[in-house]
């Protein structure tokens, strides 16, 4: 490996053109030098927007000796297999969420990076969002006891049942809303024990999801989430038990809403959309991430999301979905094994 570390684009589709390769572009410090896809037009139309050397249908066509690095970007089933077999050749993998169809799979996929010694970063782009991160830096105190997080997530899509799962709900919960999931255990440093879970139907596939997870130090994450939306809305709010409010009620700003339970409404960060979206989305940063762990004695990153990560929030989705199944039941469900919070 150089200090320009090689990489390969794996799955040349919308997710790769409009959202990674626009932003790994204006990351500097690397060469993009492979595009893969099973429809080798993608590849080669993404091969002369990459400017990439070599465009195949596989990664069996393609030689890994030549390829530091892969940006993966496919439906879960095809991610999981790809990883693996990248990471078991020697390359380092950022990886779109949820990484795996399911929590077996991406368990497994843990123990393949564990052995692999591979750097692979999954990509829980909100978490690179620059105003949550300014969020989780300004109620680092409220959030070092007991808290009370908040967290909106809203999107459209997947607005129908895609990548083998039967449902519009499930498809949402496991491929979208899994962002909220992954942002309660980033924001809450307490592992999760209890999950409840509600759902509000509406219109046709249109639907409103609130989770509630405790936490083993007595703290509280509520997500109010769902798909009857034109575009993605999200929004934090963090209440510490010093009587602190600290709110992103959207991707732009942070408010300071009480303090030692006075109300205060003080703007303690504001950005403009006017950077196409580098801070605002998290894309990114995150890019940027994954291409300094991949240089040439870069240290292995701990506190990137990580493979661990996608499997802690898939184990919550399944509890999620089995306490919606149970349709209220008798109470919150209890979790087997307390789900860690993120590192």
């Amino acid at each position: 490996m150089t200090d320009r570390p090689r990489l390969a684009l794996v799955g040349c589709g919308r997710q790769m053109r409009q959202n990674l390769l626009p932003f790994l572009q204006r990351v500097r410090g690397h060469q993009i030098v492979a595009c893969v896809d099973p429809d080798l037009s993608l590849a080669k139309e993404l091969q002369e927007e990459a400017g990439a050397a070599v465009c195949v249908d596989s990664i069996d066509a393609l030689d890994l000796d030549t390829v530091d690095a892969a940006v993966i970007a496919v439906p879960p089933e095809p991610s999981y297999r790809l990883t693996r077999r990248l990471v078991e050749g020697g390359v380092n993998c950022f990886v779109e969420k949820p990484a795996g169809p399911s929590t077996p799979a991406l368990r497994d996929l843990h123990h393949v990076v564990d052995r692999g010694g591979r750097h692979v970063q999954v990509g829980f782009n909100f978490r690179y969002a620059e105003t949550l991160r300014r969020l989780h830096e300004l109620s680092l105190d409220a959030r070092a006891t007991s808290c009370s997080v908040t967290i909106d997530f809203y999107s459209r899509h997947p607005s129908a049942p895609q990548w083998g799962v039967d449902t519009t709900l499930e498809a949402w919960i496991r491929h979208n809303g899994v962002h909220a999931l992954d942002l309660a255990r980033w924001f809450t440093p307490s592992p999760a024990t209890q999950v409840d879970a509600h759902v509000i139907p509406g219109e046709g596939d249109r639907f409103q999801v609130n989770v509630f997870i405790r936490h083993r130090d007595g703290s509280l994450s509520t997500l109010r989430m769902g798909n009857h939306v034109k575009r993605f809305l999200v929004g934090v709010m963090v209440q510490g038990m010093d009587g602190s409010r600290y709110s992103a009620p959207s991707l732009e700003r942070v408010t300071l809403d009480l303090a030692d339970g006075l109300p205060l409404g003080q703007e303690l960060h504001g950005t403009k959309n006017l950077d196409h979206g580098w801070g605002r989305s998290g894309f990114g940063p995150e890019l940027e991430a994954f291409v300094a762990s991949c240089r040439d004695g870069a240290p292995r990153p701990e506190d990137t999301p990580s493979v661990a990560d996608a499997l802690a929030a898939s184990v919550l989705a399944d509890r999620v979905m089995e306490e919606i199944g149970r349709a209220g039941g008798d109470g919150p469900g209890q979790l087997t094994d307390a789900v860690h919070a993120s590192a």
